[in-house]
Order: structure tokens, then sequence, then C-alpha cells
């Protein structure tokens, strides 16, 4: 939902949390390793209502239905709510996925926080629902269907979309706030809050993944643009 901006827009580009907004952006391209963030419960992330299923990819390459995504991404956030802080994305138990955006809200300050982000596959995306949208924020699936594209106006409430994917080795995945990449400790994947090693970076389609990886990893599967 759309919350009011307490302050005049000019502050937008320099105030989230409190601080400046380079507080979200992140240059360094970070580690090969995923972390577990102090914040993640470590429990089972309550049911939700997912997106229909969708038909993916094993590691040989087949179709089949949508199975074998890493135990890291599984699961709702148990503790996302409007106000959280930064990008929160997962993996549906009965298949799809959710990605959602929020930032504090701070009396005082200008609380709109631009999140954009492109998420690519070799496979292709469907069944796309946007989720607490306003007519200003706008999601898009490429002409290909191999690239999701999204651009999220956010005053501290909650932005979001749910989609499913066919066929698909592996998420590439580039996530920016105010035009600046999310820092790693900004994004929280799956139930228990884990963090990627880097801003872009690979989700691969095997069970046995440790962990995300910095997209220009050339051993990952391949995406389309």
């Amino acid at each position: 939902m759309r919350i009011k901006a307490l302050a005049a827009s000019a502050l937008a580009a320099t105030t989230i949390i409190g601080f400046g907004s380079a507080a979200f952006a992140d240059s360094a391209t970070g580690s090969t390793g995923a972390s577990t963030g102090s914040g993640g419960s470590g429990a089972t992330a309550p049911a939700a209502t997912p997106p229909s299923n969708a038909a993916g990819t094993t590691t040989n390459g087949s179709c089949n239905t949508d199975s074998e995504w890493p135990a890291y991404v599984q699961g709702e956030p148990a503790n996302f709510k409007a106000g959280s802080d930064g990008v929160y994305m997962w993996h549906y138990a009965k298949g799809g996925w959710g990605l959602r955006v929020s930032h504090p809200r701070l009396p005082g300050k200008a609380n709109h926080v631009t999140f954009t982000g492109t998420i690519s596959t070799a496979g292709t995306f469907g069944n796309v629902k946007r989720v607490d949208l306003e007519k200003n924020d706008t999601v898009t699936v490429g002409s290909n269907g191999h690239t999701l594209t999204f651009d999220f106006n956010n005053y501290g409430g909650v932005d979001g979309v749910d989609f499913t994917t066919t066929c698909t080795p592996g998420l590439k995945v580039e996530l920016k706030a105010d035009g600046g990449r999310v820092q790693t400790k900004y994004i929280h994947l799956g139930a228990n809050d884990t963090h990627p090693g880097a801003n872009p970076f690979l989700i691969r389609r095997i069970s046995s993944d440790p962990g995300t990886s910095p997209a220009s990893n050339p051993s990952q599967p391949p995406t389309s643009s």
C-alpha cells in the first residue's frame, strides 16, 4: 500500500533508514558465499498462498515440476512487514516465487525509495501477480519471456510481485535502490534470512547449491537477456 511521504521529495534521494541512501548501495563485488542474517528466526515461515505452479528444469536440462531449488531460498520470511529493511525474495513450498520490498519510515524524513530490479533466466517467466502496487509501480516481462523487471515507488509500505518460472536452470538477480545497487545485507532470501555474496547474484537450480554466487561466475547457468 502507498503511505504518504512526510517531507519534501527533494530529500528522498538522500534519506533511507535515517542516513544517506548510499547505505543501501554497495559497489563491491562481494564474496561467493551466502550468510544467514542475525534477524532470521531459523524457523519455518508460516504458510502462504503461492502463485500457481509451473514447470522448471532439472540439472540434466529436462523440464519438470518446480523442484530442486536450494534450501536457502525456501519459505516466506516470517518477520517481513511494512517497514522492514530492503528486498525480500523466496521460493514458495508449492511452487513459484515471491519478492517484496519495504523500508523504515522516519518522522520528518522524505520516505520515498525507488526499488528497481532485473531478474533474468534462460527459461521463461509466467503467472505474474502484482502485490500491493500503485499506478506508478511497474512490473514488466520481456517480449521473449526471459527477463522480469520492476520499478517500485515505496513509501514505507509493501510493494511486490509473485511469479513462476518455466524450464529454467537458475535465476540472475540484480537489485537497486535509488539507482545504486542494494547492499547484500539488505537482501533477504528465504525463511532463514540468507544474504547473497554479491549483487547481482545467481540462484542455481540444484538442491545441493550451498549458497548464492556472483553473477559474473562463468561456471553458473547461463541467462538470457
